[in-house]
């Protein structure tokens, strides 16, 4: 039986198998004419039979519903179970984390499809889809999402959507380049056998907005710093070291008001200079290092500096401590400023993209091991499930590491600190615990970004060994069809904390566990501003581009590459606090821990 459907109130339109509209209105018998036929009669009929179908029992694969609201785009389906009907699929709100009743597919529909048309051409630019309330059957790949799609445009492109969650979990958000159309075909597909096909809700947003954020989950992870503790004879954070400078207090990441002590390890009798940062006056958001409390070490190896504290940034800021005579290795000492100057980010997102993401941090941080019921994943998504890397084992926050919260003002910290006692499973030999954040789920659900520029403004972590980055990887290289270990790698910045005045930005096309791109080696540079990134707040981008990336540091470029695959699809981006990186692994002056800050992060199309 074939199904006519009021599209509008306009004429009769039959859509085709895959919810197409043909051109007409209506498909060609074998002699060219259309069966169907615009009067009065027809549109009667065509009534008549929408109204029947809404108290069908059942839609039968390939049958079409209908939701007739003049303020949204009018949506099909390719069936609908008894009970359910596309009008399901608006009835709730992103914004409000209401749900909703939810759409299944006939019982018959293996290959389901929903579709969104306008009366008249849109630019869109962001999908938000919420997965079915059921959870997925168990498996045999358990590290799946249990739906994936491509989202199909009538103007003839598509976009991957990789993952869609079940069982409750947050919705999964596609941002893509920005597109005219008049309607949109999402197609679903398990990747779980037995998973229902079903959701709960669907909406393509504006390319003038920004998607709405899903507010509904569990309470989260934050830390208030500990004030700072120090004095001369204080005990000592990190032992006395044989050269060099060491740290006696505070402790790494503790919060000062208006003055602070800083005590230092040196050798007898060695001057010491503190420097810190400051805005330069008359030049927006541009600042540089400067001396703030000298002293010199005593026979018993302390130096003890005093520092104003009310002209440095306000928040997560660093002390560069040197010999004043310019020799050996410099000692960064992290604290969390609560009085100073408040340090404006100058504008960087380039000129006509619109924000698709943002996270400003100034909540508790929802995250869980693989993204479950949480807003990020604590680990990076493979396809056999999270995976490990460097020699900082990414800690479940469920075990209460505290390596990843955020903390008053604004600010995510991630933080690296020795396992000590704690009962955690170091697989080759980690001797630290740190953090990653990921926007995708293990599985590949979650958000993502085709074309897009990610940026976020980091402070980072110093110290021998310490490995902070900001980095994208394809959706498609975290699922389970990814069975030949490919992928395309952004890293919109990697620093190695031996040395804070360079940084480097870089991509990698993966196939089979090598690097098969073309050109693909980007540079490792100096600082665009002649500050250290540990001791000054950096704002890192890139921008995914057809076959390549631009990397930005402060909104100025400073390196492109070209030959990365995969670059239709939507990527993801993390943020992690790794040890390692080809750098041997070194904390002790600063009592075996290091901080990584990050301001916000922002994507756009």
């Amino acid at each position: 039986m074939r199904v006519f459907v009021q599209l509008s109130r306009g004429p009769l339109r039959e859509l085709d198998a895959q919810g197409r509209e043909h051109p007409d209105g209506s498909p060609q018998n074998a002699a060219g004419r259309s069966p169907l036929r615009r009067n009065a009669l027809g549109v009667a009929l065509g009534a008549f039979l929408v109204a029947v179908s809404s108290v069908l029992p059942a839609s039968p694969a390939g049958a079409t519903g209908t939701v007739a609201d003049p303020a949204a785009p009018v949506v099909t389906t390719s069936s609908a179970l008894s009970g359910s009907s596309p009008a399901d699929l608006r009835d709730g709100s992103f914004a409000t984390g209401v749900e909703g009743r939810q759409w299944t597919a006939g019982t018959t529909d293996q290959a389901p499809w929903v579709r969104l048309k306008w009366s008249s051409p849109r630019r869109v630019a962001s999908l938000q889809v919420l997965g079915p309330a059921q959870a997925a059957p168990a498996s045999a790949t358990p590290e799946a999402a249990p739906l994936h799609g491509r989202l199909y445009f009538s103007d003839g492109t598509s976009v991957v959507v990789s993952g869609i969650a079940a069982g409750g979990s947050d919705p999964t958000t596609v941002a893509f380049a920005p597109r005219t159309v008049t309607s949109v075909r999402l197609e679903l597909r398990r990747q779980v056998p037995g998973t229902v096909l079903g959701l709960r809700e669907i909406a393509v947003h504006d390319a003038a907005t920004t998607p709405p954020r899903w507010p509904k989950r569990s309470a989260g992870y934050s830390s208030t710093p500990v004030p700072a503790s120090c004095g001369a004879t204080s005990p000592a954070v990190s032992p006395r070291p044989a050269t060099g400078l060491g740290l006696v207090c505070p402790a790494v990441g503790s919060s000062v008001g208006t003055s602070a002590t800083v005590v230092v390890w040196a050798p007898p009798g060695t001057s010491v200079t503190a420097r810190g940062w400051r805005l330069d006056q008359g030049t927006a958001g541009v600042g540089s290092l400067y001396p703030v409390a000298t002293a010199t070490a005593g026979a018993d190896g302390r130096a003890v500096l005093k520092v104003d504290t009310t002209t440095l940034p306000k928040g997560p800021t660093a002390l560069r401590v040197t010999r004043t005579d310019g020799t050996g290795p410099a000692l960064h000492v992290q604290v969390v400023n609560t009085s100073g100057r408040a340090v404006p980010a100058p504008v960087t997102a380039p000129a006509g993209m619109v924000l698709r993401y943002a996270d400003e941090f100034d909540a508790p941080l929802s995250v869980s091991q693989t993204g479950t019921g949480a807003l990020y994943g604590a680990a990076k998504p493979e396809p056999w499930g999270s995976s490990q890397f460097g020699m900082g084992v990414f800690a479940d926050p469920a075990r209460g590491t505290g390596t990843m919260s955020t903390v008053p003002g604004g600010y995510l910290r991630l933080r690296a600190e020795a396992i000590g006692a704690r009962d955690i499973r170091a697989d080759w030999g980690q001797r630290h615990v740190s953090g990653l954040l990921s926007s995708a789920r293990v599985g590949g659900s979650g958000f993502s970004a085709q074309r897009g520029y990610f940026e976020a403004r980091v402070l980072g972590a110093p110290g021998p060994g310490a490995w902070p980055a900001f980095w994208m990887v394809n959706t498609e290289a975290a699922t389970p069809r990814n069975t030949q270990s490919s992928g395309a790698e952004v890293d919109a910045v990697e620093l190695y904390g031996h040395d804070t005045s360079w940084s480097c930005h870089t991509s990698h096309s993966w196939f089979g566990g090598s690097d098969v791109g073309v050109g693909t080696a980007g540079p490792c540079v100096q600082a665009v501003r002649p500050a250290d990134w540990a001791a000054s707040w950096h704002t890192y981008g890139a921008r995914v581009t057809a076959g390549g990336a631009v990397f930005t540091v402060d909104g100025v470029e400073v390196a492109r590459v070209s030959g990365l695959t995969r670059t239709d699809e939507p990527f993801f981006f993390m943020l992690n606090l790794a040890l390692g990186g080809g750098w041997p692994v070194d904390l002790s002056r600063t009592g075996e821990t290091t901080d990584m800050y990050v301001d916000w992060v922002r994507v756009y199309t």
